[in-house]
């Protein structure tokens, strides 16, 4: 049992970070702030139209829910009842490619982490999947998680497991998985009980081995585990138990803002300040239309993933039960491509590439690329996207051709 009180120290230097990252926060939120503050009282005096116009415009925009969208047009896959209520299965394949009929066809997981999936097709100018495509990687499918219910609250991950496993068998029966963040552990995970099915294995910012690096999410759990006699599970299942059943996507998305407290201030103020912008519009509105679609997320899956994934590291210690059997990577024998962000926050690099020493790969068909990119931009980034994934794109296609 877990004493709450050796856990003092902890507290402590967790406390003492977190108030350094809310003063450098507050110190450039409030010069930016004077800036529009300055900015504002010289309209009012001489441009008083202006200003309403403005602050008109400003309120309009940040009071407008988000709209999730995605860009580029699919063709969506028909599904049975009990896989259609927890996920979508997204056909972004070029038509009349020539390679497509002997092309091992690609399926994208994106982050489940109370946003929507469409960060994987996040503009016109960056996405992923238009981005694989132009790769090389025609036959293209992605996976839309879809914001958990009353009547899916017990998704499990098998229910996950088991839901890849068909659309993987609707698309031909074996393809290439690319997952990113949460979907990356989903996508390693999947690919250790059915390693016939998985032709490649591209990883992305995800956490594999949680305990690697020091980074925010990572030392949020440590203290909570430390804090609780049971481990911080009583914590996490009250959260659980507000959402009625589900972890509700505001307390996520939360959780992220507190991380980087000048994130959401900053927005704002960049909002306020080229509202009239078109181009600065656009961007805000992006980033709202996707960030701030809350996602709610199963409460039976959301348990499991905090007590044996990121608390306890099970996946890399080899104790990780999935349906009755012991998820293996050294089962994991495919081409395996990892990427990491050099100044993610969220997922140290060494969370990703320390993958490698658990897989049977040949350590020549283990590709690790650090990319400049923060977590999110790793994904969505117009650098991180032709400089990383359009190559590695090519890679898998010259892999994937006449293999059917």
């Amino acid at each position: 049992m877990t004493n709450p009180f050796l856990s003092v120290w902890d507290n402590f230097n967790y406390a003492t970070t977190q108030y350094t990252n809310m003063w450098d926060a507050s110190v450039k939120v409030s010069s930016h702030a004077m800036q529009v503050y300055s900015q504002a009282w010289q309209e009012l005096f001489f441009a008083p139209q202006t200003l309403f116009k403005r602050n008109l415009d400003f309120f309009q925009e940040v009071t407008t829910p988000p709209l999730p969208d995605w860009r580029t047009t699919y063709v969506e896959v028909p599904l049975p009842p009990r896989f259609a209520a927890i996920i979508k299965l997204l056909d972004f394949s070029l038509a009349d490619q020539p390679d497509n009929q002997t092309l091992v066809p690609t399926l994208v997981l994106p982050p489940q982490a109370g946003h929507h999936s469409y960060i994987a097709d996040y503009s016109v100018e960056q996405s992923q999947v238009q981005t694989l495509a132009q790769s090389g990687l025609t036959r293209i499918y992605c996976v839309e998680w879809l914001s958990a219910t009353p009547q899916t609250s017990q998704t499990s991950i098998e229910d996950y497991i088991e839901a890849l496993r068909y659309c993987i068998k609707q698309i031909g029966g074996k393809a290439n998985l690319v997952g990113d963040c949460q979907g990356g552990w989903l996508a390693a995970i999947y690919a250790a009980i059915h390693p016939n099915t998985v032709h490649t294995l591209s990883v992305a910012g995800a956490p594999i081995d949680f305990q690697a690096g020091d980074g925010g999410i990572k030392q949020a759990v440590n203290l909570i585990s430390k804090s609780f006699p049971d481990g911080g599970m009583s914590f996490y299942r009250k959260l659980v138990e507000m959402g009625g059943g589900v972890l509700n996507g505001n307390f996520l998305i939360g959780g992220f803002n507190v991380m980087k407290p000048e994130q959401l201030p900053e927005r704002y103020l960049d909002l306020y300040e080229n509202v009239h912008d078109p181009m600065a519009l656009k961007r805000y509105r992006e980033m709202k239309n996707w960030y701030d679609a809350a996602q709610d997320i199963s409460g039976t899956f959301y348990l499991w993933l905090v007590e044996h994934l990121f608390r306890d590291n099970e996946l890399i210690l080899g104790r990780l039960q999935v349906g009755g059997q012991t998820v293996d990577l050294k089962r994991i024998s495919c081409p395996v491509f990892l990427l990491a962000g050099d100044r993610d926050h969220i997922t140290p690099a060494d969370q990703v590439f320390n993958m490698a020493y658990y897989i049977s790969t040949p350590p020549d068909q283990i590709h690790k690329l650090l990319v400049k990119a923060g977590h999110i931009g790793l994904f969505m980034g117009k650098e991180p996207l032709a400089q990383a994934w359009l190559p590695l794109g090519q890679k898998v296609a010259a892999l994937s051709r006449h293999c059917r």
